[in-house]
Order: structure tokens, then C-alpha cells, then sequence
């Protein structure tokens, strides 16, 4: 198949993915920013493979060719998963920020990392690396420290930050076999590896966050009981 069918199924895929939440919002127009959230992580994965599928911002750098789109989409679309994580969880405003900055700090060195060659790509990785080790220690230790004591909150929490963690560690190692790597994988099946794993870190965390509608209640629930507090956060906020 040629790489363009791949970006298509991709395309289509992360269109059925953006039909959820969309449907979760009808039918409980209550979760609207949780859906809306939702919904803009698989949307605009949809216009990045259809960017890309049409042959738009395609480039070369060195020997092989970059795909902006995939990357533009990486750089929009994870700080929306971070951002969902932080809103189960709902730390400090400043916990909240320092999270989204590490996600688009590792996606900026990545994009770096891509645009560039011999050792410079490598430093630009390094730095993503450590970007990431930041972030993970944010995802694993932070974020569940803030979460309230709703069971099915936290079990949703745990589900889709599971995925989140398990697919993004894959990312990085796809990236050092691929030809901007090391040149074990060739772009074609590089292409296919990184579709499948965009398709679960996106629309699988889509499915699973929609399935936990219940626990979306239960937080809008206790929103609308909770007395209106000018109380600073734990943050300091």
C-alpha cells in the first residue's frame, strides 16, 4: 500500500474516533468541555492525515521526507490529552501549566529533532528525552496525588493515563528505528507503526474517556455542589 493509503486510513480513523464524543455531548450536554476536549484531539488528528494524505506540508530533509502535519498535530493534540488528565485529576492551575509546557517542550524538541541532521538531531532528541522524563514524573506522580476520592474517577484517571504513558513510551523508540534514526524501519512501515499507535493513543483514549461518561457526571455533579470558593489552590493559585 502506498504511504498516502495509510494517511487515509488514518484520516477516517480519527474521524470515527471525533463521532464519540460528539454523540456523548448530545446526549449529555453537561460534559460539553470534557466532549469538546475529546473531540478536538481525534478532529484535528483527522485534518493533520488529510494534510497529509492530500501531499501538503511535505519536506525534505537530508534523504528523506518529513510530514509537518504529523508533527503540528503531535503539538496540538497532546497538550489536549495532558489537558483531559489534568481536568479527572484537577490539580493547581500552576501543576496544570508546568504539565502542558513540559508535553509541547518535548514535541518542539522533537520537531527540532526532525528538521535537522547528524549531531544536532541527536542533541535535539536527548533534550526531548529529558523533557519527557519530566512530563512522566508529572503523569505518574503528580497528577494522581491531586485526584479526589471518586473510585470511578480515579479508575477512569488510571485507564486513560495508562494508555497515555504505555503508547507515548513507544513513540521515541519507533523514532530511533525510523530512517531520521537509525534506518532499521523503512519509511513505509514506519508510517504504518506510527498510524496504528496514533490511532490507539487517540481514539482508544476517545473510546475509553466516552465509556467513562459516569464518572464525567459524577464530576459535573460534585461542580454543582460545591459552594462557590475564592480559597487559593494547594498550588498557591
Amino acid at each position: 500500500m502506498a504511504l498516502t493509503t495509510w494517511f487515509w486510513v488514518g484520516a477516517v480513523g480519527m474521524l470515527a474516533g471525533t463521532v464519540l464524543p460528539i454523540r456523548d455531548c448530545i446526549r449529555y450536554p453537561s460534559h460539553r468541555r470534557y466532549d469538546l476536549v475529546l473531540a478536538g484531539i481525534t478532529g484535528l488528528a483527522a485534518i493533520a492525515y488529510t494534510t497529509m494524505g492530500l501531499g501538503i506540508t511535505a519536506t525534505t530533509v537530508g534523504d528523506r521526507t518529513v510530514y509537518l502535519a504529523r508533527y503540528i498535530d503531535w503539538l496540538v493534540t497532546t497538550p489536549l490529552i495532558v489537558l483531559y488528565l489534568a481536568m479527572l485529576a484537577r490539580p493547581g492551575r500552576r501543576t496544570s501549566t508546568w504539565l502542558l509546557a513540559a508535553d509541547v517542550f518535548v514535541i518542539a524538541a522533537g520537531i527540532a529533532a526532525a528538521l535537522t541532521t547528524g549531531v544536532q538531531r541527536w542533541l535535539f532528541f536527548a533534550v526531548g528525552a529529558a523533557g519527557y522524563a519530566a512530563l512522566l514524573y508529572g503523569l505518574l506522580g503528580t497528577l494522581p496525588r491531586a485526584l479526589g476520592d471518586d473510585p470511578r474517577v480515579r479508575s477512569l484517571f488510571v485507564t486513560l493515563r495508562n494508555i497515555t504513558v504505555v503508547l507515548w513510551t513507544l513513540y521515541p523508540v519507533v523514532w530511533l528505528l525510523s530512517p531520521a534514526g537509525i534506518g532499521i524501519l523503512q519509511t513505509e512501515m514506519y508510517t504504518i507503526v506510527v498510524v496504528y499507535l496514533d490511532f490507539i493513543s487517540k481514539v482508544a483514549f476517545v473510546a475509553f474517556a466516552v465509556l467513562g461518561a459516569d464518572a464525567i457526571s459524577r464530576l459535573v455533579a460534585a461542580d454543582a455542589a460545591a459552594p462557590a470558593t475564592t480559597e487559593p489552590t494547594p498550588d498557591g493559585d
